[in-house]
């Protein structure tokens, strides 16, 4: 049995819910042991003991905190290291301007501290192509592309009724909501001429400053699901840029996970979450998400058939069962 010790910075970060905790009732099925300490809030000398103990975990996980060198220097020369990411935090984020905090991502600090800790991990696990590519740079051997994964919904498939209007969703934090300027254009076009189509959005607070009427529903753990099996589409637009390369594609995932098809942007993991053509669309320009959205809007059969496929994609690659079994493998050397 192998016995492991997660160092993270807080329960309430949907990194650690998704890439920790919906593993944890299951980890005794593949021989291992979990051990959880949450970093943040703990003062120095707490850190040095939680290091210097280290040496009782056949490794040490620390997901997506960077701490100083010293923490990680102790912890690597007394047990494996572990580093597990899934966002560029070596970057600010796409709608960040101005002075970064130096614990915030894309500061100096934080990429310095990242690039050590990369240097002295046994294990990298990155969330994306795009992550690993970036760790490969300091860490050559041992990085491993592990993608966010989720549990499989219980739902079951209702009969849609035929004349009722498509309906295309996003799901996302409110700072995110500014991707949605990406599809805009596209957007108001389809509703000119497809008046009864509906663009929902589900998240903290309602769209501004766009042209599309979006229908805002506020994001609810009790009210998610219903949300998800409600909409036809589920969409991601990104910006083309070092923050949304790094991203995982977990928007995509949450509409792969209930069957729909998607569109989204050809940047970073969404390029390995949609199979063009066959799960759904990658679009770019604005003309492409127009015929993107045209064409499953006037199709319910090509609906079903993308979902469909987008399900069995969903199923194969990113359900949880199939991500933590890969994640076992290689802790235990197998892979």
């Amino acid at each position: 049995m192998l016995r492991i010790l997660c160092l993270h910075s807080s329960s309430d970060l949907a990194s650690y819910r998704y890439r920790i905790e919906q593993f944890l009732p299951f980890w005794r099925e593949y021989g291992i042991e979990m051990h959880l300490e949450q970093i943040s809030g703990k003062n120095y000398l707490e850190k040095l003991k939680l290091a210097f103990n280290s040496r009782e975990y056949d490794y040490v996980i620390l997901q997506k905190k960077v701490l100083s060198p010293l923490f990680i220097n102790i912890i690597a020369s007394r047990s494996r290291l572990v580093f597990d990411f899934d966002d560029a935090i070596y970057s600010a984020g796409s709608h960040t301007s101005g002075y970064v905090k130096p614990s915030h991502a894309g500061s100096k600090q934080t990429v310095r501290r990242l690039r050590h800790v990369l240097k002295k991990s046994s294990l990298v696990f990155a969330g994306s192509t795009e992550l690993a590519e970036y760790s490969r740079r300091f860490s050559p051997s041992g990085v491993h592309l592990v993608p966010t994964a989720l549990s499989m919904p219980e739902w079951s498939p209702e009969p849609r009724d035929p004349a009722a209007p498509v309906k295309i969703g996003w799901i996302g934090i409110t700072s995110n909501i500014p991707y949605l300027a990406l599809v805009d254009e596209a957007a108001v076009r389809i509703q000119e001429r497809y008046p009864d189509v509906e663009f929902s959005l589900m998240s903290g607070a309602p769209a501004e400053g766009l042209k599309t009427r979006w229908k805002f529903v506020p994001w609810s753990k009790e009210t998610e699901q219903q949300w998800l099996q409600s909409i036809d589409i589920g969409i991601m637009p990104l910006t083309d840029d070092e923050w949304s390369r790094g991203k995982c594609a977990f928007k995509l995932l949450q509409y792969m996970s209930y069957g729909k098809p998607v569109i989204a942007s050809p940047v970073g993991a969404n390029l390995d979450a949609v199979i063009q053509g066959k799960s759904g669309y990658l679009a770019s320009t604005a003309a492409e998400w127009f015929g993107a959205f045209e064409s499953l809007i006037k199709d319910s059969e090509l609906r079903r058939t993308m979902g469909e496929a987008s399900l069995t994609l969903f199923q194969g690659e990113y359900e949880r069962k199939i991500v933590q079994g890969r994640i076992a493998g290689i802790l235990h050397g197998r892979c």
